[in-house]
C-alpha cells in the first residue's frame, strides 16, 4: 500500500511538472504576414508541448495597439512588426535584448543585414528577420525589343532607365516608359530611396539623427525623374495612383519599367502569364545597385519570463531551418536567411534570386520617426518628391525638406 501511494505520488508529480513546463506564448503579427506565421506556428506546435498563439493585427493598428498594451502592462510576449519601427520600440526600452542569441546563431552572418541593423540600438540587438522583402525594377522585354533596346540587358543606371523610358514612350501614345508610385510615402522609401543608397548616399545619417537630404545623388535622381516626367515618359497615374494601379498598368503591357518589389515575379507569373518581363536591382543615378529591405522582424517584449523567452527563441530557430525557409519562400516569396538560395529557390522561378541576392546590400532608413518623416501624406518626404519632380521646384523642395526633416528629428530623437 505504501509503495502504491509512492508510485501514485510520483506519477502525479511527473504529470504536474510536465503540465507546468508547457508554455503558451502570445505572438502578435500583421495581417499581411498572418497566414504564413500562423502556419509556421502550427507546424511548431505540432512538434512541441509549448505553443505559439498567433494573433493577427491590422498593419495600421499594430503600432498604436502595441504601444497601448505595453503602457497598460498587458502586452503579448512577442511581436512581428514592420522592421522600420524597431528603433523606436528599442529606444523606449520596450524590447528584450537578444544580442547573445542572435550572435550565437550558426547562420548569424546570413541574416538580412538591414533587419539586424534596424533591430540594433546602443549596440544591443532586439530582433531577428521574420519575413523580409526587397524592392527591384521590372522591365517589359517585349517593349524593350520593340524600342530597339536589348531585352535581356538590365538598365545599369537611373540615367539609362530614363533614356530607355523615353524610347519606349516613342512607341505610341498609350505606351509609357516608366511607372513609380509617387503618391505614397511608404512606396517612395521602398523604390525611390534605393537610388541614393546605390550611389553611397543617404537621406539620413547612419544613426538616423541628422538629415542629409541635399546630396549630389539626390539631385541626380530628381533630375532623371524630372527628365522622364517632362518628356511624358512616366505613366500619368504615377502621380496620384497606388500600388494596385502600378501592377495593373505594367500587366497591361503598356509600361516599360516598373519600380516594384520582390513579390512581382510570382504575382505576374501567376496572374498575368502572358507578360514578358525580367527583373533587376534598383540602380543608382550613374551606377551601383541597392534595394529597400522591407518586411517584418520578430522581437520579444521586455520583461518576458525566461521560460517564454526560451520558447520564442526556439520558435525563431525552428522557422530559420531550411525546411521552413523553403515553406516561407513558397508562401511569401523570400526566406529570412541569405545563404539558402539553392534550397529556397530550387522549385521556383529563378528571377526571384535577384531580390534575394540584393538583400545583402539593401537598406532601410534608421529612424525614430518614420511615420512623420516618410509615411505621412503631408510629410516632408512625399512633399519633396511631388514638388521637385512634378512641379520642378527642385532647389526650394530640397531646402524645405532638409529644414522639415531637421525639425522633426530634433523633436523626436531620443
Amino acid at each position: 500500500m505504501h509503495k502504491a501511494s509512492l508510485a501514485l505520488a510520483a506519477i502525479t508529480f511527473a504529470a504536474t511538472t510536465s503540465f507546468a513546463a508547457a508554455e503558451e506564448v502570445n505572438l502578435w503579427v500583421r495581417i499581411s504576414s498572418g497566414a504564413v506565421l500562423q502556419s509556421l506556428a502550427e507546424q511548431y506546435n505540432a512538434k512541441h508541448d509549448d505553443k505559439i498563439i498567433v494573433t493577427q493585427i491590422t498593419a495600421e493598428q499594430m503600432v498604436p495597439k502595441l504601444g497601448a498594451a505595453i503602457a497598460g502592462g498587458a502586452p503579448p510576449e512577442g511581436v512581428v512588426l514592420d522592421l522600420i519601427y524597431l528603433p523606436t520600440f528599442a529606444a523606449n526600452e520596450s524590447l528584450e535584448d537578444i544580442t547573445d542569441f542572435v550572435k550565437g546563431l550558426p547562420y548569424a552572418n546570413a541574416l538580412s543585414p538591414s533587419h539586424v541593423r534596424l533591430a540594433t540600438y546602443d549596440d544591443k540587438i532586439y530582433g531577428v528577420p521574420a519575413l523580409p522583402d526587397a524592392s527591384i525594377i521590372a522591365w517589359n522585354t517585349d517593349l524593350f525589343e520593340k524600342a530597339g533596346l536589348d531585352p535581356n540587358k538590365a538598365p545599369a543606371s537611373l540615367t539609362e532607365i530614363a533614356e530607355d523610358a523615353k524610347k519606349v514612350r516613342a512607341l505610341g501614345p498609350d505606351t509609357y516608359g516608366f511607372y513609380f508610385v509617387a503618391n505614397s510615402g511608404s512606396w517612395l522609401i521602398y523604390d525611390f530611396l534605393p537610388h541614393q543608397w546605390a550611389a553611397g548616399a543617404d537621406i539620413l545619417s547612419e544613426n538616423g539623427r541628422e538629415a542629409t537630404v541635399d546630396t549630389p545623388a539626390m539631385r541626380e535622381t530628381i533630375a532623371a525623374y524630372r527628365d522622364m516626367w517632362t518628356a511624358g515618359a512616366i505613366h500619368p497615374t504615377s502621380r496620384s495612383g497606388n500600388g494596385n494601379n502600378a501592377v495593373e498598368a505594367f500587366a497591361s503591357g503598356k509600361v516599360g519599367v516598373l519600380m516594384t518589389g520582390s513579390y512581382i515575379v510570382n504575382l505576374l507569373t501567376a496572374k498575368y502569364p502572358d507578360v514578358k518581363f525580367n527583373v533587376a536591382p534598383i540602380p543608382g543615378p550613374k551606377d551601383g545597385a541597392s534595394s529597400f529591405a522591407g518586411g517584418d522582424t520578430l522581437a520579444l517584449i521586455a520583461g518576458i519570463s525566461e521560460e517564454k523567452k526560451k520558447v520564442l527563441l526556439d520558435f525563431v530557430d525552428f522557422y530559420m531551418q531550411p525546411e521552413q525557409q523553403v515553406f516561407i519562400t513558397k508562401e511569401s516569396g523570400m526566406p529570412s536567411r541569405t545563404d539558402l538560395a539553392a534550397d529556397a529557390y530550387a522549385q521556383f522561378d529563378k528571377r526571384n534570386l535577384v531580390s534575394y541576392e540584393i538583400l545583402t546590400k539593401a537598406r532601410t532608413p534608421y529612424t525614430f520617426s518614420s511615420d512623420e518623416l516618410f509615411v505621412s501624406r503631408t510629410g516632408p518626404f512625399l512633399n519633396l518628391v511631388q514638388s521637385s519632380i512634378f512641379d520642378g521646384n527642385v532647389d526650394a523642395a530640397i531646402s524645405k525638406a532638409q529644414d522639415d526633416f531637421t525639425k522633426i528629428l530634433e523633436r523626436t530623437n531620443p
